[in-house]
């Protein structure tokens, strides 16, 4: 009858580190995998041009089963892939250019990546993207990103926060500004 008190003790203790055990596996789950070293043979995945023909931030997105990223030409295809409904949706990471450590926004620093769900967007800014299009200004310090909105205008945002008419649907204005 000693085996009683002692299967109840294992048990217990098997239901109270079930949930630890768990949690660890979460977390090993959760760690996005490091971003991709940008090559002179990266080609952006909307225009199949190379990416060094553009200026300003890029984007790179990590589907979970593929090897090699998908390369974007902008932060603005960076968004629109993940909204788009015919695109893969298993993603493991999205990076984008830190604005936040460059000296000029339209030539930042292509080592310095900042994962996209964790920085903070300046959109409706003065600038222009690569194409000549609005282009969100993605920043991994939100005193940066405020700093570079007062000085060329346009709101601070998070990514869960953009909707996609903000990237989709071209404002009149910005419409009007491409005419001009």
């Amino acid at each position: 009858m000693r085996t009683l008190p002692i299967l109840r003790t294992a048990l217990l203790a098997a239901a109270l580190l079930a949930p630890l055990s768990a949690c660890k596996q979460e977390k090993a789950e959760v760690a996005p995998p490091p971003p991709a070293t940008l090559t002179a043979d990266a080609i952006g995945h909307y225009c199949g041009m190379n990416l060094a023909d553009h200026s300003g931030p890029k984007g790179q997105i990590l589907v979970k089963g593929q090897e090699r990223p998908i390369w974007l030409s902008s932060v603005r295809d960076t968004f629109a892939f993940t909204m788009l409904p015919e695109e893969p949706k298993e993603i493991g990471a999205i990076y984008v250019t830190d604005v936040a450590k460059a000296k000029d926004p339209a030539a930042p620093d292509m080592t310095a990546w900042v994962e996209a769900r964790k920085a903070w967007y300046v959109l409706g800014s003065k600038l222009r993207g690569g194409m000549g299009e609005a282009e969100p200004y993605p920043f991994s310090d939100k005193a940066a990103a405020e700093r570079f909105a007062a000085a060329n205008g346009g709101t601070v945002l998070r990514f869960a926060d953009v909707h996609e008419d903000q990237i989709l649907t071209p404002s009149a204005a910005t419409m009007a500004e491409g005419e001009q």
